[in-house]
């Protein structure tokens, strides 16, 4: 796979993730602001896929940057999930 698709592939998905979670967040929430997430399960889980989705493009597209060819090779495709896999661990991490 090229570079060059990798990066329009991970600012696609990361923009779509970015725009829709946030109308969303907008629509679903009542007059206090407060959004209820019973009943609305499949919509965060949706986000979530999608938001891990665009978290791997964009860490393989980081990781590609320092390539010298075109393509991505498989040692750069690994190491940008590592990447995202050690990006996501430590957010869990935070949060709990």
């Amino acid at each position: 796979m090229s570079r060059r698709l990798m990066e329009i592939i991970a600012a696609i998905s990361g923009t779509i993730t970015l725009i829709g979670s946030i109308i969303w967040v907008i629509t679903a929430a009542d007059e206090n602001g407060v959004v209820h997430f019973e009943g609305n399960e499949m919509y965060v889980y949706t986000f979530l896929v999608l938001g891990l989705i665009g978290m791997v493009t964009g860490s393989i597209a980081l990781k590609a940057t320092n390539e010298k060819g075109d393509k991505i090779n498989k040692k750069t495709l690994i190491s940008g999930v590592i990447f995202a896999a050690i990006f996501l661990v430590w957010r869990l991490s935070v949060t709990l």
